[in-house]
């Protein structure tokens, strides 16, 4: 029920709760959390309308491959992954994060 947590953290950083209509996340895919699981409990905590965009990781690694990282599990709060090209645990540039991007009042 982790997903709760990282629901109430976004709503609480709104303002005007009340005039609402929908926000906009980005959530990255190496995030603990997926934007399935966090659109389900934003849009049952508040009642707003909740717009995910899914964002590829972008990671660089030692021997020399820069790009999308190889996941190898993710569950409730954690995502195991590598780089694709040699297995080695890549250094994370970008796609760990979740972003509330925009709220739309009514």
């Amino acid at each position: 029920m982790h997903e709760i947590t990282f629901a109430n953290h976004i709503i609480n950083q709104i303002k005007d709760k009340d005039k609402v209509e929908s926000i906009e996340l980005e959530v990255g895919e190496l995030a603990p959390i997926t934007g399935r699981e966090l659109k389900e409990a934003i849009e049952t905590l508040a009642g707003w309308k909740v717009i995910v965009k899914e964002m590829p990781s972008d990671v660089k690694c030692s021997c020399g491959y820069i790009g999308r990282a190889n996941i190898r599990e993710k569950g409730h709060d954690i995502v195991i992954y590598n780089c694709p090209k040699c297995s080695l645990l890549p250094k994370l540039i970008h796609g760990n994060k979740i972003k509330l991007k925009r709220v739309v009042y009514n």
